[in-house]
């Protein structure tokens, strides 16, 4: 039987994703700010569609986990301005190197009850 993490991992593999990041703030991110941070994002123009969850570290406080699909264009300062926060609060920002490795990092932790979605930028176009 397959756990929750391996089963999105290998979701997620499927997809093509460009860019990595890590987004921490200076306060503990709860669920619906999580979603709200990663609605913005995705609706910002170099962002076509993202995977996020947030994770607990040790001392009472947590970051965000991203995987995007973005245009070559995007880099952390303008991905700190589709999420209307200072560029220090993209700890890391990198390209995807290898789909598998990244797939599973950022699922690792999804058996311990984290937040977690997949959002398409189509999900929030207005018609």
């Amino acid at each position: 039987m397959q756990t929750l993490n391996n089963s999105w991992s290998n979701y997620l593999n499927k997809y093509d994703w460009t860019h990595t990041a890590t987004v921490r703030l200076h306060y503990r991110i709860s669920e619906l700010s999580a979603d709200r941070i990663t609605t913005t994002l995705v609706k910002y123009k170099p962002i076509n569609y993202l995977f996020y969850c947030v994770e607990n570290d040790r001392y009472d406080i947590n970051h965000i986990h991203l995987l995007l699909n973005a245009t070559s264009t995007v880099d952390r300062e303008n991905l700190a301005k589709g999420l209307g926060k200072y560029s220090k609060s993209v700890s890391y920002f990198d390209e995807v190197k290898n789909n598998t490795a990244i797939s599973w990092y950022c699922s690792k932790q999804l058996n311990q009850n984290i937040p977690y979605d997949l959002k398409f930028k189509e999900q929030y176009l207005i018609i």
